[in-house]
């Protein structure tokens, strides 16, 4: 039972349930989930989150408490706190998002044009792993170690034995995604551009090079200096040191689908290349629909 769940889900359902115990223990109430104590918890952290947000924190703490308080679902789906949430957001408003801009080939190509004349093993791995993903449309996480060590697991690190290299194109095992909950796997495949600077292929091969001579018995694929796999902070400090902040991990995602969206890729291969199980992957567009 308690695999059931991905270390990084548990690790955020604690936070959750932590931010209930602390409102009940602010405010002098039980910890009991009555739907009176939930009512009042919503419109209180609805001050302080998006009310969207909060319903997940529902979510949460009614997953951890439920050994413990079998009722807290009913609870939850009282009309006290169906409507308080609803009242919430109707009060609130639409809260604006705040997302980070797509990658574009042109800050590809800065990249590219700022490496050193003797590229560093970081180095290479760096432009590799970012035209992988961005071309690969791959989330960052599926690339890098979580900085918060309770959140990693060596099962969803990508092999370096995975890794077919074609004349015009490469591929490797991805052993876990989002919509990947059993560990089935996928196979990324990501065709070369011969004769351009942004060719992920001969960028993959260069890194592959040092990486395996520098560490030829270690089995991931990424591999820093250090011979560990790199973090996500390792990666968004090096793209923001050149962008700004106004990248961040989803721009390299977000960047692969709106280039294939403007060079007029369909919507259901978008979808099956960046392994959606849905059409969220609509929201990762980032030009208005008139322009594609």
């Amino acid at each position: 039972l308690g695999l059931a769940l991905e270390p990084s889900t548990t690790a955020a359902y604690e936070s959750h349930l932590q931010s209930y115990l602390a409102f009940c223990a602010n405010h002098g109430f039980p910890i009991e989930p009555t739907s009176d104590t939930l009512s009042l918890y919503v419109v209180y952290m609805s001050h302080h989150l998006k009310p969207t947000t909060v319903g997940t924190y529902l979510s949460g703490i009614c997953h951890l408490m439920e050994p413990y308080y079998p009722n807290i679902r009913a609870a939850r789906a009282s009309p006290m706190v169906v409507r308080s949430l609803a009242g919430m957001k109707k009060l609130r408003g639409p809260q604006p998002t705040n997302r980070k801009r797509a990658l574009t080939r042109e800050d590809l190509s800065t990249f590219i044009s700022n490496l050193p004349n003797n590229p560093s093993l970081d180095d290479r791995l760096f432009i590799a792993m970012l035209l992988t993903g961005f071309f690969g449309l791959l989330r960052l996480g599926e690339l890098t170690f979580p900085d918060n060590t309770r959140k990693r697991s060596f099962k969803k690190l990508t092999l370096r034995h995975t890794v077919s290299l074609e004349a015009s194109r490469f591929s490797f095992t991805l052993p876990f995604h989002k919509a990947d909950h059993f560990y089935a796997g996928n196979t990324v495949m990501i065709e070369a551009l011969p004769n351009s600077p942004l060719d992920p292929l001969t960028h993959l091969r260069a890194y592959l090079m040092l990486r395996d001579s520098a560490f030829p018995l270690l089995p991931t694929l990424w591999l820093t200096a250090q011979g560990s796999p790199p973090t996500y902070s390792w990666f968004v400090s090096r793209l923001q040191r050149t962008l700004g902040d106004s990248v961040a991990g989803h721009s390299l995602r977000s960047g692969g689908a709106t280039a294939l969206a403007l060079a007029g890729v369909t919507d259901n291969a978008i979808q099956a290349m960046g392994r959606w199980s849905s059409d969220t992957w609509r929201i990762y567009i980032r030009k208005h629909p008139m322009l594609l």
